[in-house]
C-alpha cells in the first residue's frame, strides 16, 4: 500500500516537473519570436543606415575691387588720395600705365596715399589695382579723371589772377554708369544748395544724372518741362537718377528741383543739355563730323578708348580748334592713327 502511494507521489512530482519544463520552453520560444519580430529583416537592406549629406566646399568670395573715396589736388599738383580695398591689401595707384604710389590698406581695408612727386599739368586717368593673399591683382571698377590747369589759367585756358583748382571726377572704367565729382575747379559751386554735377549718356541715349542736395532731400528732374524722374539724396547729400526713357539727339533744357516737405520747390538748377548723335567715325584714321553735344573728350573716349587722348585730336586739328573746350557742330576733324 505504501509502495503504491510512494509510486503515485513520485509520478505526480515527475508530471509537475515536466509541466514546468514545458512552460519554460514555451516562454522561451515566445520571447524569441518577439525578438525576431522587432529585429530588422535580413537581406540587402539590413545594413543600410541614414546617409549624411555630401560636404560641398563653400564658393570662394569674389575679391574686393579697390576704390577711390577722396581725391584732393591743389593747383601745384600736390595730392592726397584715400579709398577702400580688401583688408591688408597692397594698393597701387596708376596714372595710365605709370605707377605713382603704392600703399598697404589697414585691417579695415582703408588706405591713404600722398604721392611723393606733384602731379603734372594736364588731363589724366587714375586707376587702382590691389593684391591680397597671393591672389592675382584686382583692378578698380572706376577711374578718376583728373584735370590740372596750367599755372595762371583755368581749365578753359582763360587767364585767372589766382591759381585755379583742378577738377576730379570718378567715372566707370568701362560701360555706362553715373559719374561723381570729387573736386570742383571753383569754390562758387560749393556754396550752392542744389547741384547737377554730371550728365552721362551712351550711344542709345540712356542718360545717368548725378548731383548734390541736402541729405534725404527729394529731387525732381525735368527735360523740356517733362518729368524725367525723381530721386532722393543719400546721407551724404549725393543723388543719382536714370530716367526710364532714352533721350533722342537734340538740344534740351534740363531742370532739377529740390522739393520741400510742403511740396514746394526749395531750390532749382537749370542748364542747357545737348544730347549728341552717334559719332560717324568708328576708328582712327577716319574723320568725324562734330554733332551738337560732342566734345573732344567724348570723341577721344569713343575712338581711342580714353578721354585723356583728346590731345591727339587737338594736335592734329590745331588749325580748326582755338580752344579745346569750344568745338562746333559741322566741324570735320581728322582722327590720326596712334600706337
Amino acid at each position: 500500500m505504501r509502495r503504491i502511494l510512494l509510486i503515485g507521489v513520485i509520478g505526480f512530482v515527475l508530471a509537475a516537473v515536466g509541466a514546468l519544463w514545458a512552460w519554460q520552453q514555451l516562454a522561451q520560444e515566445r520571447a524569441a519570436e518577439q525578438i525576431a519580430a522587432t529585429a530588422p529583416a535580413a537581406g540587402p537592406h539590413a545594413t543600410q543606415t541614414a546617409s549624411l549629406p555630401a560636404l560641398v566646399p563653400p564658393t570662394p568670395a569674389a575679391p574686393t575691387p579697390p576704390s577711390f573715396d577722396v581725391v584732393r589736388v591743389n593747383p601745384a599738383g600736390d595730392a592726397v588720395m584715400a579709398g577702400r580695398a580688401a583688408p591688408n591689401a597692397i594698393v597701387t595707384v596708376e596714372d595710365g600705365g605709370r605707377q605713382i604710389g603704392r600703399v598697404k590698406a589697414d585691417a579695415r581695408g582703408e588706405w591713404v596715399l600722398v604721392p611723393k612727386d606733384p602731379l603734372a599739368v594736364g588731363t589724366r586717368e587714375l586707376g587702382l589695382s590691389a593684391e591680397s593673399g597671393g591672389s592675382p591683382a584686382v583692378r578698380s571698377d572706376k577711374v578718376v579723371v583728373l584735370a590740372i590747369p596750367e599755372r595762371g589759367r583755368d581749365l578753359a585756358g582763360a587767364p585767372v589772377p589766382q591759381p585755379a583748382p583742378p577738377l576730379a571726377v570718378i567715372t566707370p572704367r568701362q560701360g555706362a554708369g553715373p559719374s561723381t565729382v570729387l573736386q570742383t575747379p571753383g569754390r562758387g559751386m560749393e556754396v550752392q544748395r542744389m547741384l547737377l554735377d554730371t550728365i552721362d549718356y551712351d550711344e542709345r541715349g540712356n542718360v545717368v544724372l548725378s548731383g548734390r542736395a541736402p541729405p534725404q532731400a527729394a529731387v525732381q528732374v525735368y527735360l523740356d518741362n517733362q518729368s524725367a524722374g525723381r530721386a532722393e539724396a543719400d546721407n551724404t547729400g549725393r543723388w543719382t537718377l536714370t530716367p526710364p526713357n532714352p533721350v533722342a539727339p537734340g538740344l534740351y533744357m534740363m531742370r532739377v528741383d529740390e522739393m520741400g516737405a510742403d511740396g514746394r520747390v526749395a531750390a532749382r538748377v537749370e542748364t542747357p543739355f545737348a544730347r549728341a548723335a552717334t559719332l560717324t567715325a568708328k576708328a582712327a584714321g577716319e574723320q568725324v563730323v562734330v554733332q551738337p553735344g560732342n566734345s573732344l573728350w567724348r570723341i577721344a573716349r569713343a575712338i581711342y578708348g580714353g578721354g585723356v587722348r583728346y590731345t591727339v585730336i587737338y594736335e592734329a586739328n590745331r588749325e580748326q580748334i582755338r580752344d579745346p573746350d569750344l568745338i562746333y557742330p559741322g566741324q570735320v576733324f581728322g582722327l590720326p592713327q596712334v600706337n
